[in-house]
């Protein structure tokens, strides 16, 4: 908003009426000039969200204004649950990372309620163990750290984040989607025993 005398955009507003169009009294906070301005608020709209948590999926929706610009990795509030936007399906059928709210046909999120599932495969030259472990959303993996699963132990060499490939440095469990590592030098210290976080294993197979 902006005073029309002094063309000051440091204004406050004193009075509004009305509903879905409201009417305002603005006071210029410069010049100390009062007017008055109409506001078009829109309606919101309901949008379908598909909100996966582990490995299964919940549909719902939420209300929203049309005019709104969501864009992946932004946080909703959906029934009262914390969400991160992971893609959004527009009505041209195609997923995409930003999109006005008035184009969108599904937001897909994932939960950012409890602990997340974190992917790890110890490479025994070619041939990979996989396990997935359960931890806090903000439990640190960093590259170089020594982990020990039941009787494996290894070490991290890199991590493929929801971004990119980590090759140095460190990430959150909620950005990893697969921590890489291989065995570790049996002198080196275990920094994490995360045997007890183990929720499903595989067994060793040829690598592809």
């Amino acid at each position: 908003m902006k005073c029309p005398v002094c063309d000051s955009e440091s204004c406050e507003i004193i009075k509004t009426k009305g509903k879905n169009t409201k009417e305002v009294l603005i006071k210029c906070n410069e010049c100390g000039n009062t007017f008055r301005e109409t506001i078009v608020i829109p309606k919101m709209v309901e949008c379908r969200v598909i909100i996966s948590k582990f490995e299964e999926s919940v549909k719902k929706t939420i209300k929203i204004y049309p005019d709104e610009i969501l864009e992946a990795g932004e946080v909703l509030v959906v029934d009262g649950e914390e969400v991160e936007i992971t893609s959004l399906e527009n009505i041209r059928g195609g997923r995409v990372l930003k999109s006005p709210v008035s184009e969108l046909v599904t937001i897909w999120a994932t939960s950012l309620a409890g602990p997340t599932r974190v992917g790890i495969s110890i490479d025994y030259g070619g041939r990979i163990l996989s396990r997935k472990v359960e931890v806090e959303r903000d439990f640190q993996f960093n590259v170089g750290d020594v982990l020990k699963l039941e009787r494996a132990v290894l070490q991290i060499k890199s991590m493929k984040t929801i971004t990119s490939r980590v090759r140095k440095g460190g990430a959150t469990a909620e950005q990893i989607k697969r921590v890489y590592g291989r065995p570790a030098d049996k002198r080196d210290r275990v920094q994490y025993d995360l045997t007890s976080k183990i929720v499903e294993t595989a067994e060793i197979v040829d690598e592809d």
